[in-house]
């Protein structure tokens, strides 16, 4: 009877395994574990990779999500869409990037990996990239629309309309994502061609943002060489601030390029066009420098938006007296701890800037006449 039983247990296990394999077989490219000897060293090496940049993007991430959530200042359109390309960032450092390292050494070890791990990673992996894209492409085509359209800007990008276009991001990316286990070639299909697309919408829109850039620079610099301070203040100030938003804005968009357009080709190459790719190396090291990005974003974002620098400082006391100091990010802004006093002051500081303007643009006039 004990043989009978064993036996029996042996053939079910073997059964669902069986199984196991074929539904992962089905739904994910041929892993090839045959040729896992020719890969050695490149699993290796991305992974300790890995395990050194994930704890990295976790924290760091998670620090950018603290403070645009804390201060209430920090809540705006463009800071909100940031908090969600930081928090898509801290996913891939929390989940996808241990299961990536999970994923390599174990098919070094045993040269094999569980049906399970592989779902687990290659969900986690569509899941997060998708959402960044899509937060990367809604971040161009918001600063599009300051800058073409500034009388726009404020009816048509609103608090709440970007909460609820957050939450659509991550709904739709884990809709595609989990319809990949039951229709893998059109949902995948699907989703690569809707991240082509969004990332040349993301190109296009940046390359009619840069000559706008250069002539608002330029427009500055004349400012500067005419030697009116008071219309530098006025009329200058408000362009400055969009063109180093734009800046910044350009810059994350091409780091996020050199970072993902790697991956992003060789996916769509050997899953939709199905040229066929001689070594998984390709894949290990374009997955991992798309990782990398993830590090990189939360350090051009401190370096960058000097509103969220500063937010970070406060969070720690300065060396010395142990007390921590304010500073705040202007003149205009007042503590987070009276919501309803910074409402009121986001609401009067548009109509003080335009009746500046005008004083100054007034006062110029009358001086040149």
């Amino acid at each position: 009877m004990t043989l009978n039983f064993t036996g029996t247990s042996t053939t079910a296990l073997s059964n669902h395994s069986v199984r196991e394999n074929y539904f992962c077989f089905k739904i994910l490219p041929d892993p090839e574990f045959d040729k896992v000897a020719d890969r050695y060293t490149t699993n290796l090496v991305t992974g300790v990779i890995n395990v050194v940049l994930s704890p990295f993007g976790v924290v760091a991430n998670l620090l950018i999500v603290w403070v645009i959530c804390r201060k209430v200042s920090l809540r705006t359109p463009l800071n909100l869409l940031l908090g969600c390309l930081a928090v898509s960032d801290f996913m891939v450092g929390l989940v996808v990037q241990p299961s990536y390292v999970a994923y390599r050494l174990t098919e070094n070890q045993h040269m094999f990996v569980p049906c399970a791990l592989r779902l687990f990673y290659s969900t986690g992996f569509f899941m997060c990239y998708g959402v960044s894209l899509v937060t990367l492409c809604s971040i161009s085509c918001e600063r599009f629309l300051a800058l073409f359209f500034p009388l726009q800007y404020q009816h048509l990008i609103r608090y709440s309309r970007v909460i609820k276009l957050v939450i659509v991001i991550w709904i739709v990316n884990i809709i595609l994502t989990v319809l990949q286990w039951a229709h893998n070639e059109v949902a995948r299909g699907i989703h690569l061609v809707t991240w082509l697309l969004l990332l040349l919408t993301a190109v296009a829109s940046q390359l009619r943002i840069l000559p706008i850039i250069r002539r608002h620079q330029k427009q500055i610099k004349r400012l500067h060489s005419g030697g009116r301070p008071s219309c530098q203040r006025s009329i200058s100030s408000h362009s400055q601030m969009q063109i180093k938003f734009a800046a910044n804005i350009a810059c994350i968009v091409a780091v996020y390029l050199a970072f993902n357009l790697p991956v992003l080709l060789i996916t769509a190459f050997h899953q939709i066009i199905l040229i066929d790719i001689n070594t998984y190396n390709l894949y290990s090291w374009a997955e991992t420098a798309a990782f990398l990005n993830s590090s990189v974003n939360p350090v051009i974002c401190l370096w960058r938006v000097k509103a969220i620098r500063r937010a970070v400082r406060q969070l720690w006391p300065r060396a010395g007296n142990g007390r921590r100091v304010p500073g705040y990010l202007s003149s205009s802004e007042i503590p987070d701890n009276d919501v309803a006093l910074v409402r009121f002051r986001r609401r009067q500081e548009p109509q003080l800037v335009f009746v500046n303007s005008a004083i100054f643009s007034t006062n110029a006039e009358l001086s040149e006449k």
